[in-house]
Formats: C-alpha cells, structure tokens, sequence
C-alpha cells in the first residue's frame, strides 16, 4: 500500500510539472501573441531574406515587439519581397521608422529589427495608393555597413601595399641609398666645419647685439628730434600767430588810412571846385569892371559925346549893326 501511494505520488507530481510546463509555453508563445497588433508592410529590395520565415521575430532595440506573418516574392523585381509584418499595437513605429534583416551567426535564423530614425515623429499610419497596410521604409542593416567599411579598409589598405612596394622597388631603394650616402658625407662635412660655424654664430650674435644697441641709440636719437621738432612747431604756431595779429592790425590800418585818404580826397575836391567856382565869379566880375573901365576910358576919350550925346547914326550901347 505505501509503494503505491508513493508511485501516485510521483505520478501525480510529474502531471503537475507537465500542466505547469505547458501553461508557461502556452503563455510565453500563444498568449502574448493574442494582444492587439498592427500590421505593416515592408519591401526587401537590398537585402537578403535567408532564414526569415513566418513567424520569425521582429525586434525593436533587441525587444521581441511582433513577428512575421506572411510574405511574397513579387514578380516586378523592381519591389523585391513583400514581407507583412504584425507589431505590437503599443510599439510607436513612426514615420521616419526603417526595417532591416538581421540573422544569427550560429542558427542563421534570422528576424526583422525596426529602427525609428529620428526620435520625434507622427506615428505612422498614411496609406499608400493601392496599399492595404502602412509601407515602412527599408533600412540598411549594420552588417552590410560594417562589411561596406571593410571591404574600404581593404581596398585602401591594398592600394597602401602597392603604395609600400612600388617606394620599394630597386631604383627609389638605390635612390634611397645614394641619398642616406650623401647624407653622411654631408654629416661628417658639417661636422668639420662645426668650429667654423659656431664662430660665425657667436659673430652674429655679437653682431645683433650691436645692432641692438644701435637702434636703442636711434630710438633715443629719435625721441629727442621728435621733441625738437615739437617745440619748433610750437614757436612757428606762435609766430604765425603773431605775424596774422599784425597783419590784421595793418590791414586794419591800412584800411583806416584809405578811408581818410578818401575823405580828404573828397574835401580837396570840393575846395577845389569852390575855389573855381569863385575864381570864375572873381574873373567875371574883373571882366565886367575891365569892360566898364574901357567904356568908360572911351567915354573920357570922347569929350564932346558926353556933353553932346552921341552923333547922328551912331549906335548906341548894347546895340548893334545890321
């Protein structure tokens, strides 16, 4: 009786175990796929679809965030391969969101990662003409930029080596020699004029020293002719100065002095022409008496005109022959 309650037992625990076990797969696989998804699609064009099946992963920052559902090798090259894709409703897959194929190096299973390329972004929901679900945009994935940089690290380190063996060759290492031979001989000619070229180094040296000392005498020289030639045009200031104030106080006199001269030029006019003026009155007035003295020096000189007039047809004074 215990042995066979015992075997119950064990066959009761291991029951428990399966139904425990079956429950966990059933929630890690079944269950979380009943939550709500949303659908897109993508078109491979670049890119190889090795090891991607139905039901394949789709990651987004290495998180399982959906799956594949269904895909569809079209016959226009030109598209590639429709893949659908189910994503998890809560997942913000943006416009700007990109698709690349990325497989494992030990299973070549391979899923589908979603990268959003920009971090702000509407969410994508714009339907294309003649397009059942949003067309999310084919990415590049890194294993084809890493192989893209070694295939140009190869190519530049090739095109190095080639670099490397044509400097290599027979005649540049021939060059290469002549010139480290002309290089020692150089080495060991310098090296015997060494004494000579440290003499005429400390010469220059010497030589600079003195043209040091020569320019701080210049500047000294300088900085004197610069205050002479201050102080003599301050005293050209002062007699310039000096010379305008006399020369406005000549001209100032001069002007003085035609003013005066102008009005006793003015008056000496006037003198003069009142002195002709009464010149011409004294003078007519001599005229007149002048005439009157003839007349009457006439008149003494013709005795008998006075006492008996004048004679017959003789003219009268002031009157005239016609």
């Amino acid at each position: 009786m215990e042995s066979e309650a015992r075997y119950a037992w064990i066959g009761g625990t291991l029951i428990a175990l399966f139904l425990s076990l079956a429950t966990g797969v059933y929630w890690l696989s079944g269950a979380k796929n009943s939550l709500p998804g949303t659908r897109y699609t993508v078109y491979f064009q670049k890119q190889s679809l090795e090891g991607l099946q139905i039901g394949s992963e789709v990651r987004m920052r290495g998180i399982k965030v959906g799956r594949v559902a269904d895909y569809r090798i079209l016959p226009d090259t030109t598209r590639g391969v429709r893949v659908l894709l189910e994503v998890d409703a809560r997942i913000p897959v943006l416009e700007s969101a990109q698709a690349t194929v990325n497989r494992k190096l030990v299973t070549g299973i391979a899923g589908v990662d979603l990268v959003n390329a920009r971090a702000s972004g509407a969410p994508l929901t714009r339907l294309l003409p003649g397009e059942r679900y949003p067309v999310i945009a084919e990415g590049v994935p890194e294993m084809t930029r890493m192989t893209s940089v070694l295939e140009d690290l190869g190519n530049n380190g090739s095109e190095a080596l080639q670099r490397i063996n044509r400097l290599l060759s027979e005649n540049n290492q021939r060059a290469i020699s002549g010139t480290l031979a002309n290089t020692r001989v150089l080495t060991g000619q310098l090296a015997e004029a060494a004494p000579a070229l440290r003499e005429t180094l400390e010469q220059s040296r010497r030589a600079m020293m003195r043209l040091e000392q020569v320019g701080v005498a210049a500047e000294t020289t300088l900085v004197a002719t610069g205050r002479q030639i201050d102080s003599l045009a301050a005293q050209s200031r002062d007699t310039l100065s000096a010379a305008r104030d006399t020369l406005h106080t000549a001209n100032a006199a001069l002007e003085q002095t035609r003013t005066e001269i102008g009005a006793l030029s003015l008056s000496l006019r006037l003198t003069a022409d009142l002195a002709s003026q009464d010149l011409q009155a004294t003078s007519k007035v001599l005229r007149d008496s002048g005439r009157a003295m003839q007349q009457s020096a006439r008149a003494l000189g013709e005795p008998e005109r006075i006492l008996f007039g004048s004679p017959q047809g003789a003219l009268g004074p002031g009157e005239e022959r016609q």
